[in-house]
C-alpha cells in the first residue's frame, strides 16, 4: 500500500497525500467539497455510499448540505480515517466508513446488501482516489450493477447464462451491453419485454 502522508494547508486544515499527490485541493479543500455536493443536486435516497474517503472534506460538505441524509465511505487506506475523524468530530455518528481491501470483498459484504436492498445512491469523488484509482472505480461499478461481475450477481436468480457476455471486465455496462445476453435466455417473455423498454428508455 502507497504511503500516506499528510501536510497543513494556509488554513491549518491536513491534507492527505498519497505518494505525493493531494488527494484534496491544496488552496480550497472546502471549496472543493461544496462545489461537488452542491453540484449532486436533490439526492434521491436517505442513505449514500461514497466511493472514497482522501482528505474528507467532500464528505463533510455533503453532511452539511444536506443534514439528513445518512453516509457510508468506501476506503481501503485505513491511515485516512483518523485524521479524518480528528478533523470532523461532529459526524462521528453521521458518517460510517468501511474499509474494502479488494473490490471483490464488496459482493460477500452486508454494505453491498444494504445498498440492494435499500436502493441506496451511490457517489464517487476522484479527486480524492489518488493511487487507488483502479480499485475505487472497480468498487463504484460493482455497487451500481455496472460491472460484468455484478450484473452476472443480479441474473443468477433469473437463470441467465452470463457467458455470452463477451465484455472487457472493466468496462462500465448499461443495459444496452446486457440485452442481447437477455434475449438469448429463457427468460418469459414478459420479463424480457420490462428490459427492452428499459433499454429504449436509455437510448
Amino acid at each position: 500500500m502507497p504511503m500516506i502522508t499528510f501536510s497543513e494547508n494556509h488554513e491549518s486544515s491536513l491534507i492527505a497525500f498519497e505518494e505525493g499527490q493531494a488527494l484534496a485541493s491544496l488552496r480550497d479543500p472546502r471549496g472543493e467539497g461544496l462545489k461537488w455536493a452542491y453540484s449532486l443536486g436533490v439526492l434521491p435516497a436517505e442513505h449514500v455510499v461514497v466511493v472514497g474517503l482522501g482528505a474528507g472534506f467532500h464528505v463533510a460538505a455533503l453532511a452539511d448540505v444536506d443534514p439528513d441524509v445518512r453516509i457510508t465511505v468506501i476506503e481501503s487506506r485505513e491511515s485516512l480515517i483518523p485524521v479524518f475523524r480528528s478533523q470532523f468530530p461532529d459526524l462521528e455518528d453521521r458518517v460510517e466508513i468501511r474499509v474494502v481491501q479488494t473490490a471483490q470483498d464488496l459482493f460477500k459484504s452486508e454494505l453491498f446488501q444494504e445498498v440492494l436492498n435499500h436502493r441506496s445512491f451511490v457517489l464517487s469523488f476522484q479527486e480524492c482516489w489518488g493511487a487507488q484509482a483502479q480499485f475505487f472505480t472497480e468498487a463504484f461499478a460493482h455497487l451500481t450493477g455496472r460491472s460484468v461481475e455484478s450484473v452476472r450477481y443480479h441474473f443468477e436468480e433469473f437463470g441467465i447464462n452470463m457467458k455470452a457476455l463477451y465484455l472487457q471486465p472493466n468496462q462500465l455496462l448499461s443495459i444496452n451491453d446486457v440485452i442481447p445476453v437477455i434475449e438469448a435466455s429463457a427468460m418469459p417473455e414478459t420479463n424480457k419485454q420490462i428490459f427492452r423498454v428499459l433499454g429504449e428508455l436509455v437510448k
